[in-house]
């Protein structure tokens, strides 16, 4: 009896002038057929019912650790109210400004910051505080928020003292929105009280709109449902899953964006609504002088109880000390670089400890000439410990690797040997100016003459690492123009684009080939005005840019006569001269090296005598140079492959270059007259 209406009737049939006919087994039937499908529907809808309870309790549950686990703007419940609330504020600023010195004005903004919540309220589903701290690197912006918000937890004013640092710079390649929620969902989980998001310009643009999401609206979309499953946020899809979410909340959270000191790049990269949706927009300012040493002083501070407590060293110092820690600072690194050069000297004391087997030593910090430095006595030994900086050893690291690949490049003795004096003369003029001794800042301009194909611009490229790595130059980076990229098509364009290839090469090198072209005979105003740009900057920035130019010896030195001032500025000319036929051997065996070939030995004589003959008979801008070199064996790799494959698999051999790959005797003379 499946059909309702057929046990309608037959209920109807048991009812006759108002009497039931029980007797009848048809309607005792249909009564309990009636009882069993109530019964039914009655344990359906109450299993539906706790199911969507169950459902809810962990929604609930997940949203509300979500939202609000880590942070509620109330203090704790032993506070006494807004007097407390004032003193647990002050507290917490007067532990920050100890641990950021010289940033009394940012850190007064920032407790103003922190405390706004607690006097005007925060919607549930908004975060605490939406800021943007400005400001260069090691400038204090996260010890101070880390600071604020360790020392209001600790006070019971936040729930929990921990920060998490969200580095956006991890979200670079394409597809990386995943893995950014995932690691916010972390974050959150972990009960972070204050988000400090970094590096915004370096993440990959579709990560943006989501850290935007999470500013202006308290919530981060997902790309589908999610559930948490074992510590992880897991994709369920469209199944039914308990405490599935759409999206994140960080209601509740103190979320700060570091940025540079610029506020419009930020705008740029998040635009105007984002810049006016922010409850503070708040900036480091630069450090006193004073305020540096003070840092000093307290990065000391902290040395000498380190050192105390994990190697034995009663360490003294004096205020003179802590002044010279305070010139490590630079704008790049910030106060950071002071506890840098800090970790450096605790370094070099735990290598003597180490090196020594030194027990407890009496140790004192002094500053000369050559920086800071220790010197310690114990029971059976004195010394010195003269500390090296991380910098130093790289720039080493660097200036041997440099030396190295110069000394591999072949011939040159006498570019090689110019090159490695630059070192000589700059490290003496810079101990002279150390020493308060008239010094000189060596000119670094030079002029490279030669053929092409002798390795003007790959020593160009080596000199500008060189000069980094010695420290005459701040970049090291070399960029290379030629006429085309300073001589404009129209008057006025020229001298822009000229001062615009020396902004790019600023703090490295300006790398002009065939340079002997921007001078085309008096007539020449273009290119006449693109020498004149080139002179005038580099007298402007004598200590910022290196320019050297390359050309055919006989064309460079008519290019000289171009201006007044260009020899002058140019007082090393350096030859490179073709390469010996030996040289070229040598230089061939290298570019077939290089391809994952060798040559056989019996392809020297005959190869030696080629490039003889080639330099006897040919033209010496062609004949005497590399690429002579790099077209023959990139010709005998292709006949070598066609041997081959004609060759029988047994006697085939892949990477070796026979006399009759090369075929120098026949044919080369025919194959080479157009290079």
């Amino acid at each position: 009896m499946n059909d309702r209406n057929d046990i309608d009737s037959i209920l109807n049939s048991m009812f006759r002038g108002g009497r039931l006919n029980v007797k009848s087994p048809a309607a005792k039937e249909a009564e309990k057929s009636l009882e069993a499908v109530q019964r039914a529907q009655e344990d359906m809808s109450q299993s539906l019912q706790k199911s969507i309870e169950r459902m809810q309790a962990d929604m609930a549950d997940l949203e509300r650790h979500l939202e609000s686990d880590g942070v509620t703007p109330q203090v704790s419940n032993n506070s006494g109210g807004a007097d407390q609330l004032d003193a647990a504020f002050e507290k917490a600023r007067a532990e920050v400004l100890s641990a950021v010195l010289g940033q009394e004005e940012f850190v007064n903004s920032l407790l103003l910051a922190f405390k706004r919540p607690f006097v005007a309220g925060s919607p549930d589903h908004l975060p605490l505080c939406r800021a943007a701290l400005l400001g260069g690197d090691g400038t204090g912006r996260r010890s101070a928020v880390e600071s604020f918000t360790a020392s209001l937890g600790r006070q019971g004013v936040l729930k929990t003292p921990k920060t998490s640092h969200i580095d956006l710079s991890a979200y670079s390649a394409p597809g990386s929105e995943k893995l950014f929620i995932q690691d916010l969902f972390t974050a959150l989980k972990g009960g972070a009280a204050s988000l400090v998001f970094v590096n915004y310009q370096k993440c990959h643009p579709s990560v943006l709109p989501l850290v935007l999401a999470a500013f202006s609206t308290g919530s981060v979309p997902l790309p589908g449902r999610y559930a948490e499953q074992k510590g992880l946020l897991i994709d369920v899809g469209s199944a039914l899953a308990p405490g599935a979410v759409s999206q994140l909340s960080v209601g509740g959270k103190y979320l700060f964006l570091l940025a540079g000191p610029d506020p419009l790049k930020l705008s740029v990269a998040f635009g105007s609504v984002f810049m006016a949706g922010l409850d503070d927009v708040l900036s480091t300012g630069d450090f006193s002088r004073e305020s540096l040493v003070d840092i000093a002083e307290l990065r000391l501070g902290e040395l000498r109880e380190r050192a105390g407590r994990q190697l034995s060293f009663t360490l003294g110092f004096s205020r003179p000390e802590a002044e010279a820690l305070a010139l490590k600072y630079t704008r790049e690194q910030g106060a950071a670089a002071i506890g840098t050069a800090a970790d450096v000297l605790y370094k070099a004391m735990s290598e003597e400890k180490l090196r020594r087997s030194l027990g407890p030593v009496d140790a004192v910090l002094k500053s000369g000439e050559d920086g800071l430095y220790v010197e310690y006595n114990s029971s059976v030994i004195q010394g010195r410990i003269m500390p090296s900086s991380p910098a130093d050893t790289r720039n080493a690291a660097e200036l041997a690797a440099v030396k190295e690949e110069l000394s591999e490049i072949t011939g040159l003795k006498n570019v090689k040997e110019y090159v490695l004096s630059l070192e000589d003369n700059f490290r003496m003029q810079r101990l002279r100016k150390e020493r308060g001794m008239k010094a000189e800042t060596p000119s670094m301009h030079m002029i490279f003459t030669g053929n092409p194909g002798t390795g003007k611009t790959t020593v160009a490229r080596i000199v500008a690492r060189y000069l980094k790595a010695m420290g005459a130059i701040s970049g090291g980076q070399l960029v290379e123009v030629t006429r085309a990229d300073l001589v404009g098509q129209y008057v006025g364009h020229t001298a822009p684009l000229t001062q615009k290839a020396i902004q790019s090469a600023m703090g490295g090198v300006l790398f002009i080939d065939e340079a002997y072209s921007l001078y085309r005979g008096r007539d020449d105003s273009f290119g006449l005005e693109a020498i004149d740009a080139l002179v005038k900057g580099m007298e402007d920035h004598r200590d910022q840019l290196v320019v050297i130019l390359a050309g055919y010896s006989r064309e460079m030195e008519e290019f000289l006569t171009a201006n007044s001032g260009l020899r002058s500025r140019f007082p090393n000319i350096i030859p490179f001269p073709d390469y010996t036929p030996g040289e070229l051997l040598e230089i061939t065996g290298s570019i077939a090296s290089r391809m994952g070939y060798r040559l056989d030995p019996s392809c020297h004589g005959p190869l030696i005598e080629y490039y003889t003959r080639q330099q006897i008979s040919g033209d010496s801008r062609v004949n005497g140079n590399g690429r002579m070199a790099r077209n023959i064996v990139e010709a005998a790799v292709i006949a070598c492959s066609r041997r081959n494959m004609r060759a029988q698999e047994s006697e085939r051999n892949l990477e070796l270059l026979l006399p009759e790959d090369f075929n120098v005797e026949e044919n080369y003379d025919e194959l080479f007259k157009d290079i």
